[in-house]
């Protein structure tokens, strides 16, 4: 009986009344559908593109001449020195990179370790994501997937 009632309702609005509770009704399903395709096309990165792109030439001008180019670490990079302490490890998810934090590794740039200097006094801390960016879009998927579970 209820449902005969609003039937009856809708039949007696106006034209106008109609039109615009359809649009309220399309409006809500295009926001609907925006939605469910946005949700399906989420970015796995914690970055964008754009700051890849600034931590690829502050890579290269602050970290590569260690590092090397492509982040591939120096020679022998698990062998420790005289003084205890190991060259430059690869930061292109072939070493152990990817078993830390972003936070532990943002703050490694920072303060350094080891033979690695502290990179506070010459990056702010928008540049030090901005060189984490580059390294980790270097990992390959499946080291980066690893890396995300581990560090949700």
């Amino acid at each position: 009986m209820r449902q005969l009632h609003m039937l009856r309702e809708f039949v007696a609005m106006s034209k106008t009344q109609n039109l615009v509770l359809i649009a309220a009704l399309a409006l809500v399903a295009v926001l609907s559908t925006y939605t469910y395709f946005s949700k399906q096309s989420h970015n796995p990165y914690w970055y964008t593109p754009a700051q890849v792109i600034q931590g690829q030439q502050l890579f290269a001008d602050h970290c590569a001449a260690c590092h090397g180019p492509q982040a591939q670490g120096a020679q022998n990079w698990m062998q420790p020195d005289a003084t205890g302490n190991r060259p430059a490890p690869p930061l292109n998810g072939t070493g152990h990179a990817w078993h830390h934090s972003l936070a532990d590794l943002a703050n490694t740039i920072s303060t350094g370790r080891g033979n690695m200097p502290a990179w506070q006094s010459k990056l702010t801390d928008t540049d030090i994501m901005a060189v984490l960016a580059w390294t980790q879009s270097q990992w390959p998927t499946p080291t980066y997937t690893a890396w995300s579970e581990a560090n949700p």
